[in-house]
């Protein structure tokens, strides 16, 4: 529901700021317990702000939780929105994506997003959708992207065969973000490069060129 910014009369407060302040300090409150288990009395003690403030600043909470998964997502879709240059090697070209989906994986607020994703993702459908349009797609294409830009510099078609993209993230998430939502850090650093090394190597085994795309003659790359 969209926010009708009910403000008292003759009122100077920033509200675009204070929404944003509300929403940031919210996140923590929800990685702990859904909205609907919160009162509005509960929750702006929880975050330090008062009744009126969090009543004037946002159309409940259910609001404030859509807020904060948004601020979230935004956190993510930036971090993710510099993938490393494609280089004329196929093979380093899937090796420096993978190490950089990596790092973005197992980076907090990544975590944050898919145990949000994953807990919630029955009663609140839309934060799956938020995730999947905003995170894991553009991670997908990217790698495709790489691919096919790496191919180029060699003047050949490259593609991933059908599935493999999914599985790389798949594979990265199993790996890195959910040992870290069991408090498994140690894991996670001891068993980075290794995953990286493994998931790299998967991708390239499952990228085939066209040589003469108009035969339609498949081989491995």
């Amino acid at each position: 529901m969209a926010c009708r910014e009910k403000r008292p009369a003759g009122s100077t407060v920033d509200w675009r700021s204070r929404r944003a302040e509300i929403a940031d300090a919210a996140l923590p409150i929800f990685l702990e317990r859904h909205w609907s288990a919160l009162s509005v009395e509960e929750f702006a003690e929880a975050i330090g702000f008062t009744y009126w403030q969090v009543y004037y600043s946002f159309d409940g909470l259910e609001d404030i939780y859509r807020a904060s998964v948004a601020l979230l997502a935004e956190t993510v879709a930036d971090a993710i929105a510099s993938p490393p240059e494609p280089s004329a090697s196929v093979s380093r070209t899937i090796q420096d994506y993978v190490r950089f989906a990596a790092d973005s994986v197992r980076s907090e607020a990544y975590g944050h997003l898919l145990f949000l994703r994953l807990r919630d993702a029955y009663p609140e459908p839309w934060v799956r959708h938020v995730y999947d349009t905003r995170i894991a797609a553009p991670l997908r294409r990217g790698l495709e992207k790489a691919i096919a830009e790496a191919g180029a510099h060699s003047d050949l078609k490259i593609v991933l065969l059908h599935g493999a993209r999914g599985r790389c993230l798949m594979s990265l998430e199993a790996a890195l973000a959910l040992p870290q939502l069991l408090n498994q850090e140690d894991f996670v650093e001891e068993g980075f490069e290794k995953t990286v090394a493994s998931v790299a190597k998967d991708m390239f085994a499952a990228t085939c060129t066209f040589d003469g795309f108009e035969q339609g003659t498949v081989q491995a790359a």
